[in-house]
């Protein structure tokens, strides 16, 4: 663990709020790793209670948005994708500002971000192969690079409540990859490709990534495997149009209508001109 300490330039000098110092949950070596390979990760950061809170959780969700869901029939999907996390469960909600994840993410974009979002993926054997193909999460690069182009950069931390293995499917990275801005995945590929990197890991590890890294997910053949994705980008990024609008009554409502600036700021509101 190191500190940093940012001067926001953003208010007015006179603001105490102006300076921050950030405890950031890695060492600077891990923090340069990060930048150049666009991947670290930390294994058993969710253990015992903590992990079966998110798991109740997230079945409890599962159970509640799939029970009229018709079985799918052959063929491969990504498994069921639940959003909006944080309104609706309060163990989510605790994610909001979870220091592990967000020190890093102001590590590396600043102490101005906000949420890109909590959603998760849940994967299971069966008549249809849950594997996902080679993809990015944040790809908005043009191609010559105009001269005052400003590259998107996120953080997503995909949390693990299940043991990646060969029977729930390991996670694949290509190390360095999110510096690729000349190339994009091709559309269905989920075959290997060189340098590629195959995660196994304890449940409750969380690989932190560069939101452009490229990666892919193998089959889940036996087990269920349960995935969170928590990601953070700079506050004036916009929100993510993926899944839709929150729910009106969420829990994050709180938040947003609250006092707690921090918290108003990583749902969006304010921290930037």
């Amino acid at each position: 663990m190191h500190s940093i300490e940012y001067e926001s330039y953003y208010r007015k000098s006179s603001d105490p709020a102006r300076r921050q110092k950030i405890d950031v949950h890695a060492t600077p070596e891990e923090i340069a790793q990060l930048v150049d390979q666009g991947y670290l990760i930390r294994e058993r950061m969710f253990e015992g209670a903590s992990l079966d809170r998110l798991r109740v959780a997230l079945d409890r969700l599962e159970e509640e948005e799939t029970r009229n869901r018709p079985p799918g029939k052959g063929g491969r999907s990504w498994g069921f994708i639940p959003r909006h996390l944080m309104d609706k469960d309060p163990a989510f909600l605790e994610l909001l500002s979870f220091q592990p994840v967000l020190s890093i993410a102001k590590a590396l974009m600043g102490p101005l971000v906000r949420l890109r979002g909590l959603s998760a993926r849940i994967s299971q054997p069966g008549e249809v192969v849950h594997e996902v193909p080679w993809h990015q999460h944040l790809r908005t690069v043009s191609k010559p690079l105009p001269p005052w182009f400003s590259r998107p950069h996120a953080l997503d931390a995909l949390i693990y409540l299940d043991a990646l293995d060969d029977d729930t499917g390991p996670v694949c990275i290509v190390p360095g990859s999110h510096n690729w801005l000349d190339r994009d995945p091709a559309p269905e590929v989920y075959e290997p490709i060189e340098g590629e990197l195959e995660v196994r890991a304890p449940a409750g590890t969380v690989v932190m990534i560069h939101s452009n890294l490229w990666h892919r997910a193998l089959p889940t053949v036996n087990k269920k495997r349960r995935m969170l994705i928590l990601g953070y980008t700079p506050t004036w990024l916009r929100r993510s149009p993926h899944g839709g609008e929150p729910p009106e009554d969420g829990l994050t409502r709180a938040v947003r209508d609250g006092e707690d600036e921090e918290g108003r700021i990583l749902l969006g509101i304010g921290g930037y001109s």
